[in-house]
């Protein structure tokens, strides 16, 4: 690929699409952990909302741009992830906790207290 300065109406745009991230879901017997990856997203363009047992996810990522640069190429897209999660009932929806870390969003999903696996004790007698 040569550097080759071009016109702003010969570079090529891409609009804002829409996708689904990918995710993973970890279960321990203290809860559960989703990933989900957001490329390119900051902590302030995530929006999580729960509702009704429903866990949503929408985030854009931002392309940085410069006032005094000319656009040459663009082949980073700019992004809307959106996705949903319905959460089971052994999920303490009051417990979660959310990161944004080198672009996955980690988030903690407790379980309830009365559904934690227990080990029972044996007396003797």
């Amino acid at each position: 690929m040569s550097l080759i300065k071009k016109t702003e109406q010969e570079v090529q745009k891409v609009n804002r699409a829409e996708m689904t991230p990918v995710s993973r879901v970890e279960e321990k017997e203290d809860g559960f952990t989703l990933t989900v990856e957001l490329p390119g997203v900051g902590e302030k363009d995530i929006e999580l909302t729960l509702e009704n047992r429903t866990l949503s996810i929408t985030a854009e990522n931002t392309v940085q741009s410069f006032k005094d640069h000319t656009l040459v190429l663009t082949e980073i897209p700019e992004v809307r992830y959106r996705t949903a999660f319905d959460l089971p009932e052994r999920v303490d929806t009051t417990g979660i906790k959310a990161a944004n870390k080198n672009g996955l969003l980690i988030l903690t999903l407790p379980k309830h207290e009365e559904v934690k696996p227990r080990r029972i004790a044996i007396t003797a007698g």
